[in-house]
C-alpha cells in the first residue's frame, strides 16, 4: 500500500514538472504596450510630445488609476495622459475606476483610447487630431 502511494506521487511529481517546464519552454505571445512604444507611433505620425509639468493636482486625467499614474504630455496645445497598466484586465479596472471617479463631475471634453494594456486620454475638442492620434494608436493593437 505504501509503495502505491509513493508511485503515485512521484508519478504527479514528475507530470507536474514537465508541464511547468513546457509552460516555461512555451510562453504565451503577449501584445503588451510599452510607454516607448506609443511615444514612436505617435511621433511617426507628426506629433510632437512635450511633457506636461503644469497641471493642477486635481486634475483627473493626471490622477492615479489603480496605482498607476499617467505619463503627461502636452500635444498640440492639450493635455495627453498615456495609463500603461500591466495588463489588459488591468486596463478595463482603470477605466471603470475614471468612470466611477468622473460620474457626478463635469469635466472637459476628452477622447479615451484604450489599446491592450493601455489607456490614453486626450483632452481637446478637435476632431481633427483626435482622429490622426486615433489613427497613430490603432497601428499599436496590430499583431506582429
Amino acid at each position: 500500500m505504501i509503495k502505491k502511494i509513493l508511485f503515485i506521487v512521484l508519478f504527479i511529481y514528475v507530470m507536474c514538472g514537465c508541464s511547468q517546464q513546457q509552460v516555461e519552454n512555451n510562453p504565451s505571445k503577449t501584445n503588451d504596450i510599452t510607454l516607448e512604444n506609443v511615444e514612436i507611433i505617435i511621433r511617426e505620425k507628426g506629433f510632437e510630445l512635450e511633457k506636461e509639468t503644469d497641471l493642477p493636482s486635481e486634475n483627473v486625467f493626471i490622477q492615479e488609476l489603480n496605482g498607476v499614474i499617467p505619463e503627461v504630455y502636452n500635444l498640440e496645445g492639450n493635455t495627453l495622459s498615456i495609463y500603461v497598466f500591466p495588463s489588459a484586465v488591468e486596463r478595463g479596472k482603470g477605466i471603470q475606476r475614471f468612470e466611477k471617479k468622473t460620474a457626478t463631475a463635469e469635466i472637459e471634453e476628452h477622447k479615451a483610447y484604450g489599446i491592450n494594456n493601455i489607456l490614453v486620454f486626450y483632452v481637446s475638442r478637435e476632431e481633427k487630431i483626435q482622429n490622426r492620434l486615433y489613427e497613430a494608436l490603432q497601428k499599436l493593437d496590430i499583431p506582429d
